[in-house]
């Protein structure tokens, strides 16, 4: 895993891109914070600085080309993101040296799981609209475990040791909460279901994020990579394994949750607010999405489908991991 340069990064946003596209044959005329790109008597491409000090380029149409690293992109199709980023940025942006670990593993270490713990967990699971197919990559990734009365989501470092436990009971009592974190969970690591790293969704819960990759097999797509927030947590978007993923990343949406109350709504949306604006400091775009009115969440919008073999969102717009999460 490469270390990469989040502030060449972010600064690479505010570049003048004047020098490199000169360098590139272009003509530039400047007029305040406007940039007319010109090959000879055609004009390419029509670029603005942003209040926020970041550029933005369109076509002489008026048609969105996107951020600095986006504008590379277009003229040089074949580089990757880290290589558009070192276009404009002086300096390596990623270094190969292993990134550092705690030298003391926080807790929960192990925990034992059993066959009748497993299936419980699976029954249950499989109840909640849940396809085989994804518990049985859950599992093989490590995002899933099982223990007695319980399913537990997995976050993991980089040598694959578990650092986070998010628990969701079978059966929780009355005095229970049916979800938590287990005692020792570092938050830093959320847990992860792998998929297609171009497309990245961050969901509230693992239930969400294995009815994620349900819904976008349901419509013969690609299923996204989904991170695992446990709610209104925004630590994890520091980590650099996490930033690494959001960077190379075409497309990331958070998911906000339809709460029952009105105060409950509110306080989510500003956290997942929150969610969007660090993300969209490290990285200058993020999408969001909620299910429709009806179903509270990604998890109740899969069972209810799965019930009725609804092969469609049932809303007019298809939520972002499905437009762009497919080959």
């Amino acid at each position: 895993m490469m270390l990469l340069d989040t502030v060449k990064i972010t600064e690479s946003h505010r570049i003048d891109p004047t020098a490199y596209l000169e360098g590139r044959g272009f003509t530039v005329r400047r007029e305040g914070r406007h940039l007319s790109v010109r090959a000879g008597d055609d004009e390419r491409y029509r670029i603005t600085q942003n209040s926020d000090g970041r550029w933005v380029a369109c076509d002489p149409f008026g048609q969105g080309i996107g951020d600095n690293i986006a504008l590379v992109r277009d003229l040089e199709p074949t580089l990757g993101f880290l290589e558009a980023v070192a276009r404009l940025a002086a300096g390596p942006v990623a270094s190969r040296e292993p990134l550092p670990e705690p030298p003391r593993r926080t807790r929960p270490a192990r925990w034992p799981q059993a066959r009748a713990d497993r299936h419980a967990g699976r029954v249950y699971l499989q109840r909640r609209g849940l396809s085989a197919g994804t518990l049985d990559h859950a599992e093989r990734t490590g995002f899933l475990r099982y223990a007695r009365g319980s399913v537990r989501f997995v976050g993991r470092d980089v040598r694959g040791a578990a650092r986070n436990f998010s628990q969701r009971l079978i059966q929780p009592g009355p005095d229970e909460k049916p979800k938590r974190g287990l005692a020792g969970s570092d938050q830093t690591y959320p847990p992860i279901l792998p998929g297609n790293p171009r497309v990245v969704w961050i969901v509230e819960g693992g239930v969400d994020a294995l009815a994620t990759r349900d819904l976008a097999l349901r419509r013969g797509k690609a299923p996204p990579t989904v991170l695992v927030s446990g709610g209104t947590v925004r630590c994890f978007l520091d980590h650099p394994t996490v930033q690494t993923r959001l960077l190379h990343a075409d497309l990331v949406v958070v998911v906000r949750d339809n709460e029952r109350t009105e105060r409950k709504q509110a306080e989510t949306d500003v956290a997942h607010d929150r969610q969007i604006a660090r993300i969209r400091e490290l990285r200058g775009h993020c999408a969001d999405w909620r299910p429709p009115v009806g179903g509270k969440d990604v998890a109740e919008l899969n069972q209810r489908e799965q019930g009725a073999g609804v092969g469609r969102w049932g809303v007019k717009r298809s939520p972002p991991a499905t437009d762009a999460g497919g080959p």
